[in-house]
């Protein structure tokens, strides 16, 4: 098992991966931190959490749009809490995301 340091965001990060996996790992990280600064506009827009969060979102969506052009579906993910917490969570969610939408337009 290798060891991999990795930057995203300015904060620096040590994952394992499989032997030979480095400069993958690497290249994704910085695929991430890459995406990060153009959705966030490259300026601190919320917590490091909460751009992780709407970055991780925005390729999740990306990537359903690509399995989607392929014929392919998302896999389905069997909910493990309440489904009004879910949608009261994703509601929350799209709140921010609009809100950090707004000051990136407005910069």
């Amino acid at each position: 098992m290798a060891r991999v340091d990795l930057e995203v965001n300015g904060r620096f990060y040590q994952l394992n991966c499989e032997d030979g996996q480095e400069q993958r790992l690497r290249d994704m990280a910085a695929y991430v931190d890459g995406r990060l600064r153009q959705i966030t506009g490259g300026g601190k827009s919320g917590t490091d959490a909460q751009m992780l969060v709407v970055t991780a979102l925005v390729l999740a969506d990306e990537l359903q749009e690509v399995m989607a052009g392929r014929g392919l579906s998302a896999p389905k993910l069997a909910p493990s809490v309440d489904e009004a917490e879910a949608v009261s969570a994703i509601d929350a969610i799209s709140k921010r995301i609009e809100e950090v939408a707004a000051r990136l337009e407005r910069a």
